[in-house]
């Protein structure tokens, strides 16, 4: 871990872990971080669905799904 940090700032493999974090679609890695093994994921982002919907693909919003 010492050849890839900066002195002082790399993991302790003996009380931390590594996360990885992969696109499910096509396997890309996204993020990975060092923290202790009780530590809560967190979210990075929260997506704003309706500017993907409205000024990415032009079109409305859908509707939920009722079950």
């Amino acid at each position: 871990m010492h050849e890839l940090y900066p002195k002082l700032m790399a993991p302790d493999p003996r009380w931390q872990v590594i996360r990885e974090y992969y696109c499910p679609g096509c396997g890309t890695q996204l993020e990975v971080e060092a923290v202790t093994p009780w530590y809560p994921v967190i979210h990075d982002f929260e997506p704003d669905i309706d500017a993907f919907y409205e000024e990415w693909l032009g079109r409305p919003v859908p509707e939920p799904q009722k079950k």
